[in-house]
């Protein structure tokens, strides 16, 4: 049985978390909520090992080919913070 078959054509990753979403676009504080992240999360999309900034309130279009995966910080990490805690 694939996910089409049970009504989940997208499937997201969120900081290690794999989502089923039926919708073709989703805002950033509905996929926070789903993966229940904190809405003041920053949200990054990861592809080809490189991290873009996700603005809040942005609309992402989800693919029924490719999993997107994205990743969480706190909006008040600065950089260096996040290298240092990796």
């Amino acid at each position: 049985m694939g996910f089409s078959d049970i009504g989940l054509r997208h499937i997201v990753d969120v900081d290690g978390q794999l989502l089923g979403i039926d919708a073709d676009v989703i805002d950033t504080a509905s996929l926070l909520a789903r993966a229940d992240r904190p809405a003041d999360s920053q949200l990054w999309l990861v592809r080809a090992g490189e991290r873009f900034a996700v603005r809040p309130k942005q609309l992402i279009r989800l693919s029924e080919d490719d999993v997107l995966f994205f990743e969480t910080s706190a909006t008040n990490a600065s950089p260096a913070t996040e290298l240092l805690a990796a």
